[in-house]
């Protein structure tokens, strides 16, 4: 009898043990990283590092959270890391630049990505893009570029910097020449300051009233378009560049162009991470966007929070891949 209570017990623990085990969350005792496609100091290394701060305590097991920047190509770099070569099981999200959303379809050099099958987690805020030019230089509006050119700064040909003055010169007429080569947009407004460039074709409104709020107070810039899919309660009297197309096409392809405004700072998995890990980490995400302490910080540092889920940036990959390919 005391043998067989014996086993009996030796055997009931080990079978509650492996339960325990079993049971224990997945993130408990992980590290999770989130990568960052462009250098420090950036707008979305900003949203990327303060995300981290806040994300992993929404997560099963309470897992570190570090960022790693992963600049080069605008950008590209890392998306195709994310996609190719991150281990697909949760342990790995990718702040992704907006613009490489539809990079397949209007730029598709490099891009060894599909956006579609990206596990998108979600995004902390929409993005108002501006052109910008020095207080000192002969631009006074947006007028003025029909007819004289700004010269621009660019930090690669796949982000906002570059590809949105180069299509506005396209479809719209306006005169720029980009001087490609900057690290982000910091270097950028540091160039304009030097006397390198002018001005900057498309930077995030978030980045002049988080980082660069000093250039606004002292009016050392003007703002002369802003680029969304509608106006900016806080740019009156700024034109909006959906406007200034004279046909419907130009008009198609400006939305195309500006779509991933609505999902400015976009985070995503790799493609076939699980089902029930991905369910965490989009809650983890929505809980970290309504998180007091992350709110918090977010307004001491002036930085917008307007989320979107993960299912709305799916849905907007595949509309974007629905678009007429002359549009593209």
């Amino acid at each position: 009898m005391k043998r067989s209570l014996f086993i009996a017990l030796t055997v009931g623990l080990a079978v509650m043990g492996a339960r325990a085990q079993t049971s224990e969350p997945f993130y408990a005792g992980k590290r999770l990283s989130i990568v960052v496609g462009s250098a420090a100091g950036s707008g979305y290394d900003a949203y990327a590092r303060m995300l981290g701060r806040h994300l992993g305590k929404h997560l099963p097991g309470s897992p570190n959270v570090t960022v790693q920047n992963m600049p080069g190509g605008g950008g590209l770099t890392a998306a195709n890391y994310i996609y190719n070569v991150a281990p697909a099981d949760g342990t790995v999200v990718g702040s992704i630049q907006r613009g490489l959303l539809i990079s397949p379809w209007v730029m598709p050099e490099g891009v060894k990505y599909d956006v579609e099958k990206l596990t998108w987690v979600g995004s902390t805020n929409a993005e108002t893009g501006v052109v910008a030019a020095w207080h000192d230089v002969p631009h006074k509006s947006i007028e003025d570029l029909y007819t004289t050119q700004l010269i621009v700064g660019g930090s690669g040909p796949q982000t906002d910097s570059e590809t949105t003055p180069r299509a506005y010169a396209k479809i719209l007429g306006l005169k720029f020449r980009v001087v490609s080569g900057y690290e982000s947009t910091g270097p950028i407004l540091l160039a304009m300051e030097r006397g390198e460039v002018q001005g900057i074709g498309n930077s995030s409104w978030s980045n002049w009233t988080a980082g660069f709020a000093h250039y606004l107070r002292d009016r050392k810039v003007r703002i002369l378009l802003q680029s969304g899919l509608e106006s900016n309660p806080e740019l009156p009297g700024v034109p909006l560049a959906l406007d200034l197309a004279k046909t419907p096409q130009a008009r198609a392809a400006l939305e195309l162009l500006l779509t991933p405004n609505k999902i400015g700072r976009p985070f995503a998995a790799p493609p076939g991470v699980p089902e029930d890990r991905v369910a965490l980490l989009r809650a983890a995400f929505d809980g970290a966007m309504k998180d007091p302490a992350f709110l918090a910080e977010a307004k001491a540092q002036n930085m917008e929070i307007s989320p979107a889920d993960g299912l709305f940036i799916q849905s907007t990959a595949r509309r974007l891949r629905d678009l007429p390919p002359d549009v593209a």
